[in-house]
């Protein structure tokens, strides 16, 4: 049982990094455009960033990370939404150390600080897609 459950929670939390990986990616090359290169503001960009990766990373989550869980179920408009609120908690993080950096630090390239942000609010956002947007209730 124990072991079982151990290999659950590593196999899903690989699958949920890469899963995070590729929207770590689309964010941050969204981000590079839009904020190093064409200089719009960093926070509306980091919004939107986050908003066009969720959309991804839940699709993918759905049919791949948490697929056991899911399998038979269509996508579900309530659990984008708590798919949403929860990553809004990951948002909040990324955005203080977004914040944080830039305030405290000089960096040539602002994406390196948006980088540190989304790797901070990884862990919040694997324990609550597990527990409460993917579960099986």
């Amino acid at each position: 049982m124990i072991k079982k459950l151990a290999y659950t929670l590593e196999h899903s939390f690989i699958k949920f990094a890469i899963v995070g990986s590729l929207g770590a990616l689309t964010n941050l090359s969204i981000f590079y455009v839009f904020v190093d290169i064409l200089h719009f503001w960093a926070n509306v960009i980091s919004v939107a960033a986050f908003i066009i990766a969720g959309i991804q990373n839940y699709i993918l989550h759905h049919i791949w990370t948490f697929r056991k869980i899911t399998y038979g179920n269509k996508m579900s408009f309530r659990n984008w939404v708590k798919f949403n609120v929860t990553t809004s908690f990951g948002l909040g993080i990324n955005l203080i150390v977004l914040n944080l950096i830039l305030y405290f630090y000089t960096v040539n390239q602002k994406v390196i600080a948006q980088a540190c942000g989304v790797v901070c609010g990884m862990i919040f956002n694997y324990l609550g897609s597990k527990y409460f947007v993917f579960n099986k209730k």
